[in-house]
């Protein structure tokens, strides 16, 4: 099942970059189609839409890190509002290695697919 898996993406991704072999502008029956995405392959997309998280997660985990660490400091003795706390700067935190894990994740597809 997994390799039947495999070859399917396989062929999406051939099939995308075959059609996208001459992408930017393209003439049909006189008039001319610009590729509004703006990237040859799936994979370049991938890539660009990743590195978009990766730069606006980074500012969000600060503040959300901040923001933690401001609940703990006012939690004034209550465990509930010091776990509330930590619990914000850990989810904080594992969110953004998803992010930056899914960038690693993306080097791998793209290994596999040349």
């Amino acid at each position: 099942m997994d390799f039947l898996n495999l070859q399917f993406i396989k062929s999406l991704v051939w099939i995308n970059e075959a059609v996208a072999q001459g992408f930017g502008q393209r003439d049909v029956g006189g008039i001319t189609l610009r590729n509004p995405i703006g990237t040859g392959s799936i994979a370049d997309l991938l890539g660009r839409i990743i590195d978009f998280l990766i730069y606006v997660g980074a500012p969000i985990l600060a503040i959300m890190v901040l923001w933690g660490g401001f609940q703990i400091l006012t939690a004034a003795g209550e465990p509930e509002k010091f776990k509330t706390g930590q619990k914000t700067i850990i989810y904080a935190v594992v969110g953004y290695g998803i992010i930056l894990i899914s960038k690693g994740v993306e080097f791998v597809i793209r290994d596999l697919f040349r």
